[in-house]
Parts: structure tokens; C-alpha cells; sequence
């Protein structure tokens, strides 16, 4: 009866502390305002690969948040809003036309870096 009465209190404890996982609503409306941005700069259309996969991880992350399983709900959320950022980005680079420069000098001479200082004096 001693060993019962010990581990009675001890497995209320654990089962009370396995009960108490936090709700990722914050992490699933991160996630909710990514995709929205991405969808804003038309990353759909403009990155569809990451674009989907940050819908199909935040479509996942709701299902388990739903079903109560909230780590892997948290997992889910905190993926679809990288690969929202992603697409975001992508759809952002795609829209300004970014291209990586062949030479720091364009062809009329001058150069495309703001911040380089033409300077007669000292090496270059």
C-alpha cells in the first residue's frame, strides 16, 4: 500500500505535466502572416515550388493543431514560414530583376557599388 500511495501522486504529476503542452497559436499565425505576404508579391506565380510546400506545411501544422498534436503542429508551422519567406523573397527577387553583377563596373565605366570610392592614390 506504501509503494501504491508514492506512485500514485508521482504519475498525476507526470500526467498533468504531458497534459500541459502550449497551444502554437503563435507560431500558426506567423506562419498564416507569411504566407499572406508571399501571396501579396504573387509568389505563387512567381516561386510555386516553395510557395506550395509553405501551404501544404501550414495546411499540415492546422490538421495537427487541431487533432491536439502540438509539437509537430509547432514543427509544421515554424517550416511553412520559412518556405513562405522563401517563396516571398524569391517572388521579390524575380519581380526586381535581380542578377548577379559579371564585374563591379558597369559598361559606361562607373561603378555599380555604392559604396566603392574611386581613389587615385593606394592600390586597387
Amino acid at each position: 500500500m506504501k509503494i501504491f500511495n508514492r506512485l500514485v501522486p508521482g504519475i498525476l504529476i507526470i500526467l498533468g505535466l504531458a497534459a500541459c503542452h502550449p497551444r502554437p497559436v503563435e507560431d500558426l499565425a506567423l506562419a498564416d502572416v507569411a504566407l499572406k505576404a508571399a501571396q501579396k508579391v504573387k509568389a505563387d506565380a512567381l516561386a510555386p515550388d516553395f510557395y506550395r510546400k509553405a501551404e501544404n506545411f501550414y495546411l499540415r501544422a492546422k490538421k495537427d493543431f487541431t487533432e491536439g498534436y502540438f509539437e509537430s503542429s509547432k514543427k509544421f508551422a515554424h517550416q511553412a514560414r520559412q518556405m513562405a519567406e522563401k517563396a516571398e523573397y524569391r517572388a521579390l527577387q524575380k519581380q526586381a530583376n535581380i542578377r548577379p553583377k559579371i564585374s563591379d563596373e558597369d559598361s559606361s565605366g562607373t561603378s555599380s557599388d555604392p559604396f566603392k570610392t574611386r581613389n587615385s592614390e593606394g592600390p586597387q
